[in-house]
């Protein structure tokens, strides 16, 4: 499974985040982008679907910027990746066996499992 730079970036930056938490400042897009070496102008359309789920707030103003919610040790890794690049499928099947099929038994099984500890995972993990 390949996951897109976009959910690299985005668990990059949560991970920095959650590293930064104990900050009361808000951290601005261009430092973030400058900490990650990263373009701003793409950070900041991640940080805009973390932000629509509401994995991040953002504030605007002189002393605005991005910061973690309340329940931030609730958001999954698997949360951030469905946030970037919805849901991940390791496996399609080019032929129509049907469940009877072995090959894609086992696909689906190790999709599962990786789904499962990907979920177990909490972005508190990241650091």
């Amino acid at each position: 499974m390949k996951f897109s730079k976009g959910t690299d970036y985005a668990l990059h930056a949560m991970a920095y985040l959650v590293w930064q938490k104990d900050s009361t400042d808000k951290l601005p897009v261009q430092e973030l982008a400058q900490k990650l070496d990263v373009s701003s102008t793409y950070l900041s359309k991640i940080l805009a679907r973390l932000v629509k789920r509401k994995y991040i707030i953002a504030t605007s103003g002189a002393k605005g910027g991005y910061s973690l919610p309340a329940n931030w040790k609730e958001i999954s890794v698997y949360d951030v990746i469905v946030a970037i690049d919805g849901e991940p499928t390791l496996f399609e099947d080019s032929f129509n066996h049907g469940s009877e099929c072995k090959i894609q038994r086992l696909m689906m099984e190790v999709e599962t499992d990786m789904i499962q500890a990907l979920k177990n995972r909490s972005i508190e993990q990241l650091i």
